[in-house]
């Protein structure tokens, strides 16, 4: 072999990389990249899930306000079942606008109808125990105590049935929680009994019981709300869309209370209804259907720990505007009771 042409071997020998050496780099890379996407998509989701709460929590305050200034009215249990009804109305409307769009695009309203019946056992649950039960609570107890006792409830039942059907830990975290929530619980049903006015009130109702009553109601709506956002959040993830799940929720209430509350209620009684109660009534379902249709889909990207201490801020909220609006007595058990409620709720894990 020529010298020249042994040297160019000797060269472009020493200057080649096999390709094989090139594999390595390249899978580092895409495994790089695929890390920075599932963080970016979870940075994402969390920024979604905190406005989609507060946004709930708002809209939830809102709500609460207005079915307070209807609470305690002539009629007692039919009024409250009325109310409950047609606070329904609202979500069912924005549901089937939602359903309507998805129907327009081609997509399929119900992929998976197997949740169908659970869903409907389901609202059954939320509307006779969980919207149903808040409404006769804040009759007998108040905005201020209603809503943390519920709340409390809320994150009891959230926690034992995530870690039960979902697989959530329950960290140390959430038992130091619960164990404040515990103390709260106990100065707010002691606080409940100094609230003469609201006695009084209930008592002209007919309902014996009183105090205890709205506390085992709110007891009752908090378990009923809770074992919903389970149902929710495991289902809504990947076997429906939020529109179709609501429309259950808001069909079931609508036709369910709604006949329930015209057989009790009758024609005559609804006929009397004002204007401005009428105003109300959808003006505390205009805001729960946004708050529902929030914390729905927060609870797609969220789990139900996080949904639930973002959305607590409206303890805070609804005890200042019963305090403000309602003049309810701020009694020195319930201002502690509230804030053990709202400390119970900050300490909540929320990793």
């Amino acid at each position: 072999m020529p010298v020249s042409l042994r040297l160019k071997t000797e060269v472009l020998s020493s200057s080649y990389c096999p390709p094989e050496n090139d594999a390595e780099p390249q899978t580092s890379d895409l495994a790089a990249q695929a890390a920075l996407d599932i963080a970016a998509e979870r940075s994402a989701n969390l920024r979604r899930g905190l406005m989609l709460g507060m946004l709930s929590a708002v809209a939830y305050s809102a709500a609460n306000l207005a079915l307070r200034g209807l609470s305690g009215r002539d009629g007692g249990f039919a009024w409250a079942v009325w109310v409950s009804s047609v606070k329904a109305l609202p979500t069912l409307i924005l549901a089937s606008i939602l359903l309507v769009r998805r129907f327009c695009k081609g997509q399929s309203l119900y992929p998976n109808r197997k949740p169908i019946l659970p869903l409907i056992a389901a609202g059954l649950v939320m509307q006779f125990g969980g919207n149903l039960g808040f409404q006769l609570a804040l009759g007998q107890i108040g905005l201020a105590i209603t809503v943390p006792l519920v709340f409390a409830f809320i994150i009891f039942a959230g926690a034992m049935l995530g870690k039960t059907f979902l697989g959530d830990e329950v960290s140390r975290s959430t038992i130091v929680s619960m164990v404040i929530m515990t103390f709260s619980i106990i100065l707010l049903s002691y606080a409940a009994t100094l609230n003469e006015p609201d006695s009084a009130k209930a008592a002209a109702s007919g309902i014996t019981g009183i105090i205890w009553f709205g506390i085992v109601m709110a007891v009752i709506s908090g378990m009923s709300y809770g074992v919903n956002g389970v149902v929710i959040r495991s289902i809504a993830q990947t076997k429906l869309p939020v529109e179709s799940m609501l429309i259950i929720y808001s069909g079931t209430g609508l036709v369910c209370l709604g006949t329930l509350g015209y057989s009790l209620m009758g024609a005559g009684r609804i006929a009397a209804i004002q204007s401005d109660e009428w105003q109300m009534m959808l003006c505390a379902g205009t805001f729960n259907a946004i708050a529902f249709f929030s914390i729905t889909n927060a609870l797609k990207v969220m789990n139900i720990s996080h949904v639930n201490v973002i959305n607590a801020s409206q303890n805070a909220m609804c005890a200042l505007g019963a305090v403000l609006i309602f003049a309810e007595p701020p009694s020195l058990p319930m201002v502690i009771g509230i804030l053990l409620s709202i400390c119970g709720l900050v300490v909540l894990d929320r990793k």
